[in-house]
């Protein structure tokens, strides 16, 4: 009995001096210091136990006598570890590794924190580009980042966007930027091959991006090598965070007109045009019955007064939802989401329709295995009318056909006799078919494997897959169809791009207290885009309307297939040196191999130096109070363009050159096996730094880009068979500032005012050419010292004032000016037509539960050519067809002061031909982005059961302010500032509602 009473006496001690050591902490665990995060894991570092936070992010766990450390994780967000000591208490806040790119910024490959950054990289947020009315994520990009010029050619909906990044770096390749997303290099840019204009880009939705960064100098965007000389453009699509499912419900209603219109370019009244006419025969020298008959021939006196502009734009419609779902726990997070998008251009015929989903699912399948998968999809339906001189184009029957002719004839039908042969464009809307259908599917499945806590490895096999499918049909009755007695055309497209890729991370401290550090990637990427292109075409259709299909033509007369594949294979490594994150060290190297290049050639090597300096974290630097951030960065490297055809360099020998129903064959390139990588070296100087406790941010950085071995598009004798060949010849250079301005004036408890601000100077240079000879084309010319797309014309000299003729210098000194069009040599530099800068300016104003922002863009320094000015504004030339306005400020009398040379009949000395009278400067500002909105009180909110609410009128494109004000069209007119009756960009106005529950 004794024996027993002291064993249970001793177990009671033990299990009393047990329960003494143990202690419970409690605390809470928030991403911002205010939102909570749900089933963050909580462990004892070295032990078994471990506990979970609730939804509100409180946890309460019992720490065991050896426990001297608590270590937080949660899917996606830093671990974070922390002494207990005497502690009961403890709270944390998490940093996001994906959205707070604050403090972690999405690079090549991977991320980097901005302390450790060498490069020049600029990120875009999530809600700088969501819910926006724009068809893809390139044309949201506009203004937003210091050196990326983004310029639309066409209002189109789903039209292809020009982005340049610090320029322009080639002639003739490719000046792209390369996009990844979630990690896959993609195909981006217009596919299309009957349509206008596509856009691959317009598959993806904004709403589901996370975020954007913008890779501009040697640091971070040479580690893409070979496809880096042009920038990259890395997009991160959202994840799912742990805790109760969330639901977002977004919604934008709204409609579009033209943004810009000049009153002196619209088309004239048929009084106007008929007196205007009058004037032109007398002008002309002909007789009174001569003047009659012609009239009477172009309608007068018919009662017609047809406004042809009226009826061909038109107020388009504008609407999109999307609704999203994210969740999961500590060991599983998804995102899901689903969108629908639609959009009506400025004139008929113009639409474009999105439907799209998007899946995002990460598992923590072990505590050293990750794995995920993505996949976005989405599916447009486009149609888009012809542009240029085609005579089915609807802004070009709105300029060209008379007021005199109805489209419509007294009975309500349509009217098919017009003037010059025309087509009416508003019965082609209804009887002619132009549609593009395209479809994509983006996404990976990743694996992430922690070797040790400081080396892991990370496999994902991507795919981008577009499939376009294209249908026209010009019916037998009028139009283009009318000559072949109907025809259709079916085009198919396809570009399965698949890339796979494997990285090794290791992250190591090269002195024991970590002092220096170092971070190591190497990697290899194998990456395979096959194109396959089947092309239909038939002749001669029943007389109905109702059969729009090649299979109905009774005469097939095009029936083709050809496939088009480039491979890439890759090897690659950088390192990071970080002393005590004070001094930063980069680099980093990439073997490609392109299939684009013969055997001899296939291989490139390109490399990258950066680095930085944290000069705030200094010694000398301890006492300031002046400076939040400062920090020296600079870097120096070479990368590679490979955007020429994929079959440029070998000399081929094909089929297809047919004779009497008997295949026949022949050389079809007469190629050159020493092609190689075009080379880019950027060099860039930057300087971060802040100021008045992060209120102040300030980025400035210049650069120097050198591009050599030009992959040039060089004409050839026509003696050869060939017109041109590419060749590596020539240099360019591009050099520049670029700043960036983040203020906050005022900030109090219910007030706060943000301003950025981001300017961009370039100045690009052809640096050299063979033999230092021009090169020509079209209305430019590629000569040394000057700009890529400089304007080469003959140069207008006015208006005679005694006579109206008009007059053009016959030298370039200005010396002499004659009435007759002068020759190819007295063309003159008339301007050139990229930017000398561009940037933004945004102010953003919040007040409680009130939000006002607005975004001005400004373009400065370029000249914008206006294609078809000869024919609306040629002082009489192309008679038969209408004209502007401003054409009845001619020259009437001697003595007349004017711009507008004397109006004759069929046309003034050749007025109508190319001169600098056709340039008109592009500089303009521009209301880009403008909205005012309201966030539900949180109080408010949970009585409705609803996470929060935000109501917006948000208006895009409002008002443009141009320098010259005879500009006729929409000064953004892509790189090439050259109109060519394209859909007039839209000005949109738009309402929304963002609900959270």
């Amino acid at each position: 009995m004794r024996k027993f009473v002291a064993i249970l006496l001793c177990a009671i001690l033990a299990v009393t001096q047990v329960t003494a050591q143990n202690k419970t902490i409690k605390g809470r665990v928030t991403e911002d210091g205010k939102k909570p995060l749900s089933n963050a894991s909580i462990i004892v570092k070295g032990t078994t136990v471990a506990s979970k936070t609730n939804e509100e992010g409180y946890y309460s766990i019992t720490i065991p006598a050896n426990g001297k450390v608590l270590k937080f994780s949660s899917l996606n967000f830093e671990d974070q570890e922390v002494n207990i000591g005497s502690k009961s208490e403890i709270n944390v806040i998490l940093a996001n590794t994906v959205s707070e790119l604050q403090q972690v910024i999405v690079t090549g490959y991977g991320t980097t924190k901005k302390a450790t950054n060498t490069g020049s990289i600029a990120t875009v947020k999530a809600a700088d580009i969501e819910n926006l009315p724009f068809s893809s994520v390139d044309k949201a990009l506009q203004g937003k980042v210091a050196g990326l010029q983004s310029v639309a050619a066409s209002g189109q909906p789903g039209a292809s966007q020009a982005i340049l990044i610090r320029g322009a770096s080639s002639i003739t390749a490719s000046n792209a930027p390369l996009w990844v997303v979630d990690g896959v290099p993609i195909n981006a840019g217009d596919a299309s091959r009957l349509q206008t204009t596509g856009n691959l880009l317009s598959t993806l939705n904004p709403n589901d991006i996370e975020s954007i960064s913008v890779l501009k100098d040697a640091a971070s965007q040479s580690i893409y090598g070979s496809r880096a000389a042009n920038g990259v453009i890395v997009v991160t699509t959202k994840k799912g965070k742990s805790g109760k499912t969330r639901f977002r419900f977004d919604t934008e209603l709204g409609n579009s007109d033209v943004a810009y219109q000049n009153e002196k370019y619209k088309p004239l009244d048929a009084n106007e045009f008929i007196n205007l006419t009058r004037d032109g025969l007398v002008n002309a020298g002909y007789s009174a019955a001569q003047i009659s008959t012609t009239l009477k021939s172009l309608g007068e006196g018919n009662g017609t007064n047809f406004n042809w502009y009226d009826n061909i734009m038109r107020v388009g419609q504008q609407k999109q939802y999307n609704l999203s779902a994210e969740g999961g726990n500590d060991k599983t997070t998804f995102f899901l989401s689903g969108g629908h998008f639609a959009q009506e251009g400025t004139s008929i015929n113009s639409q474009l329709k999105r439907n799209n989903v998007n899946v995002r699912i990460t598992n923590k399948a072990t505590d050293k295995l990750t794995i995920g998968l993505n996949l976005n999809a989405g599916n447009v339906s486009q149609r888009a009318p012809l542009n240029g001189g085609a005579f089915g184009n609807p802004l070009l029957s709105t300029y060209f056909l008379l007021p005199t002719y109805s489209a419509y004839k007294p009975d309500g039908t349509y009217n098919y006799v017009l003037n010059g042969g025309l087509h009416n464009t508003v019965a082609l809307s209804e009887l002619d078919k132009r549609f593009l259908r395209q479809s994509s599917i983006r996404g990976s499945v990743n694996g992430e494997y922690k070797i040790l806590d400081n080396l892991k490895f990370k496999s994902v096999y991507g795919i981008d897959y577009n499939a376009l499918e294209e249908d026209q049909y010009n019916n037998p009755i009028h139009g283009d169809g009318l000559a072949s007695n109907g025809r259709a055309f079916a085009y198919y497209t396809r570009y399965f791009n698949y890339v796979w890729t494997n990285t090794l991370d290791l992250q190591q401290n090269i002195t024991r207290n970590g002092d220096l550090s170092s971070s190591t990637q190497i990697g290899y990427e194998a990456q395979k885009s096959a194109g396959y292109f089947s092309s239909l075409q038939a002749q001669q259709f029943p007389p109905s309307l109702s059969l729009v299909y090649p299979a109905s033509g009774a005469s097939p007369t095009t029936a083709s297939a050809t496939i088009s594949d480039y491979t890439f294979e890759s090897q690659f490594a950088s390192t990071n040196l970080n002393y005590k994150n004070r001094f930063v060290l980069s680099g980093s190297f990439r073997r490609d191999g392109s299939s684009r290049f013969s055997a001899k050639n296939r291989y490139g090597n390109f490399w990258a130096l950066g680095a930085t300096w944290n000069i705030d974290r200094e010694e000398f630097m301890a006492n300031n109070t002046l400076f939040d951030q400062l920090k020296l960065r600079a870097s120096y490297g070479v990368n590679g363009n490979a955007g020429i055809g994929n079959y440029d360099a070998p000399a081929l020998y094909g089929f297809g050159f047919n004779y009497n129903q008997l295949p026949g064959s022949g050389p079809t390139n007469v190629g050159d096996e020493n092609l190689t990588w075009e080379l880019n070296k950027p060099m860039n100087i930057g300087l971060d730094f802040s100021v008045l406790k992060n209120r102040v941010n300030v980025t400035i950085d210049y650069y120097i880009r050198k591009s050599e071995n030009l992959l040039l598009s060089v004409p050839l004798s026509n003696t050869s068979g060939f017109g041109s060949a590419t060749r590596n010849i020539g240099s360019m250079e591009n050099k520049g500032v670029e700043l960036s301005l983040n203020i906050i004036p005022v900030q109090t408890k219910d007030f706060r005012w943000d301003l950025d601000f981001n300017f961009s100077n370039n100045k690009n240079k052809i640096t050299s050419l063979p033999n230092k000879a021009d090169i020509l084309s079209g209305n430019f010319i590629i000569r040394e010292g000057e700009s890529l797309n400089t304007f080469f014309l003959r140069e207008w000299a006015g208006v005679d004032r005694a006579t109206g003729d008009p007059l053009w210098y016959t030298t370039d000194k200005h010396q002499a000016s004659s009435n007759i069009y002068p020759g190819a040599s007295a063309r003159i530099i008339a301007g050139q037509a990229l930017p000398k800068f561009f940037g933004s300016l945004t102010n953003a104003l919040s007040y409680k539960g009130f939000n006002l922002s607005a975004q001005l863009y400004y373009n400065f320094g370029n000249q914008v050519y206006d294609t078809w000015r000869g024919y609306y504004l040629g002082s009489g030339f192309g008679a038969s067809f209408n004209k502007v306005k401003r054409q009845l400020d001619a020259w009437q009398k001697p003595g007349d002061i004017t711009t507008v040379p004397k109006y004759v009949y069929n046309g003034n000395k050749n007025f109508n031909a190319g001169s600098t009278y056709n340039l008109n400067d592009g500089s303009f500002v521009r209301v880009r982005d403008i909205q005012l909105g309201y966030t539900l009180p949180k109080a408010y909110a949970e009585k409705l059961k609803i996470g929060s609410a935000n109501f917006y009128v948000r208006g895009t494109n409002l008002f443009t302010w141009v320098k010259d004000e005879n500009l006729p069209f929409d000064p953004e007119q892509g790189t090439g500032s050259a109109s060519n009756l394209n859909v007039f960009i839209p000005k949109t106005v738009t309402v929304g509602l963002s609900l959270a529950f």
